[in-house]
């Protein structure tokens, strides 16, 4: 799973490599009913052990629900800070605002509902707060579990799968441009309908409609027209899509009607092979104002293999350095980043440039949706590009929004277990960071932190050493687990390394920047090899070899181009500080020397 590490060590005899041996397997794959002894549990054990036996363990434990078979050891241990906090993260994006009681601002088109903190009885796999349309809950305001609103909700649910009916990742303060994510709809061959999932969707493009139209209103001091034809130059527009689905992307003609854009994950083939599942995607005939494109992403099969046929070529000492880029290739490693990567920018496109509500969606919505989304968002946000905002990007769009990281990664499970397809595991998790790393590697004034960040989270995805990406769900953190009552946070230790800081980084500016549009054929075409992380282990020299005796960091040779530059600014500026003290001393004995000759002078006057 990690990509090819082994473990060698030797013994006095067979006895003690065989005991060792068990010892290793037992701590390291536990079995998925015993992940109390994975590293992660192990660590703040002894901490978690003597706050449970303070006596506050009772009081902890019906806290985080232990009364409804929640959290299995009661304890009293502080836990560690969240970093997605849904009414904060909200109320920065703009669609709550902060005013007198932390009410929900009445000029934004959408709403905070509490409906899932229930036993996250609307949706398992959901957060506990969701944003949806305002005019679906009404007056309800979310709090009322039997309202009409919930009514409505809960058949949305009923029609997709795993209950995962489309909520609101992201939005903008400024007009209707949003993100929704979702899982596919129960459509089934014989294609069943659902009235409420279609007044759903129409009511999205509704409410986003309408704040373009105010948002027009406020920039023209009028009444505005809701359309962002003539917003930007249409040859600006060519110039960013590098004619890339141009017909879909510059909303004119047929396009400038569309009030929601449906952007499914698969391939066309997949979504319709679906439906012989009992599920499928949407008939736009049925959904109003919508349009709906696919985007071939392979799913989590075709992920894994071509991770292992990439690793297999970094560690192959056999392989042909002659051929590389053509090898690398043909594992299509890269061309999945390229897809991904096409399709965070499209949907960023949309949301920014044609104020539209974005619907993701793949097959269950936690796998290729979580990567679209959070990458899209760091195109667009530019405070998901620091560091504290990115831990709560990865916590809102991974964690909270329920990508299986237990499944997915097989923490503390065995090759065999299961099954011999290896089952559901697949680095969907690991492949966005490297989505991520080619953003950083293109950009690296954008982002606070660096590649070594990117570098030490990827190794930390598999070595349950923290909690923060254990469990599959927020439900089975927070309420089954609690995992931060009883595991170190991942986040705190990055946050601990001040060489994880991009020296390049400059918040001010970064702001004042805002959205991170380049042309798409100039992100794609400069897709590279990370191979500080996939060639980790590779039996050929990755990094430059240094002379027998010389003092060598391995983690100063990253290659990244932003390191590069990061140390040549750090030698530049170190050169200019010794040359501007070596002028400013020179200037001084030269005033010194000046002193001296006019003292001198005046002496030999009087004389």
């Amino acid at each position: 799973k990690d990509g090819g590490r082994w473990i060698k060590f030797s013994t006095s005899s067979y006895t003690d490599a065989a005991r060792a041996h068990e010892a290793l397997n037992t701590y390291a794959f536990p079995g998925r009913r015993n992940l109390g002894y994975l590293f992660a549990f192990e660590s703040r054990r002894m901490e978690v052990m003597a706050s449970s036996g303070a006596g506050g363990g009772q009081q902890q434990q019906q806290q985080m629900g232990g009364g409804d078979g929640g959290n299995p050891i009661a304890t009293a241990t502080p836990p560690t800070r969240r970093r997605f906090l849904a009414m904060e993260e909200f109320t920065r994006q703009g669609i709550v605002k902060s005013a007198g009681g932390g009410g929900i601002a009445h000029s934004s088109p959408w709403t905070v509902i509490h409906a899932n903190t229930k036993n996250y009885g609307l949706c398992s796999t959901y957060p506990s707060v969701l944003v949806v349309p305002r005019s679906i809950v009404g007056s309800d305001d979310g709090n009322n579990f039997e309202g009409k609103g919930i009514g409505i909700l809960r058949r949305c649910a009923a029609f997709r799968s795993e209950n995962r009916f489309p909520v609101l990742t992201w939005g903008s303060s400024k007009h209707g441009g949003s993100i929704w994510r979702s899982s596919q709809p129960k459509v089934g061959l014989q294609g069943y309908r659902s009235t409420e999932d279609e007044r759903y969707l129409y009511a999205i493009g509704e409410e986003a409609k309408r704040a373009n139209l105010a948002a027009d209103a406020r920039a023209e001091g009028g009444v505005g027209s809701g359309s962002s034809a003539g917003r930007y130059p249409k040859e600006f527009l060519r110039m960013l899509c590098g004619r890339n689905n141009e017909s879909d992307l510059i909303m004119e003609g047929s396009n400038s009607s569309c009030m929601i854009k449906i952007m499914d994950m698969r391939p066309k083939s997949a979504a319709m092979a679906n439906r012989t599942q009992g599920y499928g995607y949407e008939n736009t005939n049925y959904y109003r104002g919508s349009t709906i494109n696919f985007y071939g992403i392979g799913n989590i099969h075709a992920v894994r293999d071509a991770y292992q046929k990439v690793h297999a070529l970094c560690l192959n000492p056999n392989t042909s350095d002659i051929q590389w880029m053509q090898l690398v290739e043909n594992t299509n490693w890269p061309s999945m980043t390229r897809l991904i990567l096409s399709a965070s920018w499209q949907t960023a496109f949309h949301v920014h440039y044609n104020r539209l509500p974005i619907l993701l969606h793949c097959s269950h919505g936690w796998d290729r949706t979580s990567q679209v989304s959070a990458l899209a968002q760091l195109l667009l946000d530019p405070h998901y590009r620091t560091r504290e905002g990115f831990s709560a990007l990865v916590e809102k769009d991974f964690l909270s929004f329920g990508h299986p990281f237990h499944t997915r990664c097989g923490h503390g499970e065995g090759k065999n277990e299961q099954g011999g397809d290896e089952g559901q595991l697949s680095p969907i998790f690991l492949q966005f960071l490297d989505c991520v790393f080619q953003l950083v590697n293109q950009f690296p004034n954008y982002f606070e932190f660096n590649a070594r960040y990117l570098l030490l989270l990827s190794e930390n995805i598999y070595s349950c050493r923290f909690g923060t990406l254990l469990c599959d769900s927020e439900r089975e953190r927070e309420v089954v687990a609690g995992i931060r009552q009883r595991t170190y946070c991942m986040w705190e230790y990055l946050d601990s390394i001040p060489d994880l800081v991009n020296p390049l980084f400059n918040k001010s500016v970064n702001d004042d920047a805002g959205v991170l549009m380049m042309p798409l054929p100039m992100l794609l075409r400069n897709v590279t090899l990370w191979t500080d992380r996939l060639c980790m282990y590779g039996a050929k020299a990755n990094i430059p070899c240094m002379p027998p005796g010389t003092d060598f960091d391995r983690h100063s040779t990253l290659h990244t181009s932003a390191d590069e530059t990061a140390e040549s600014l750090k030698s530049a500026l170190s050169d200019a500080n010794m040359w501007k003290e070596t002028a400013l001393a020179a200037l001084k004995e030269v005033e010194e020397l000046k002193k001296k000759v006019s003292k001198n002078e005046g002496g030999a006057i009087e004389a």
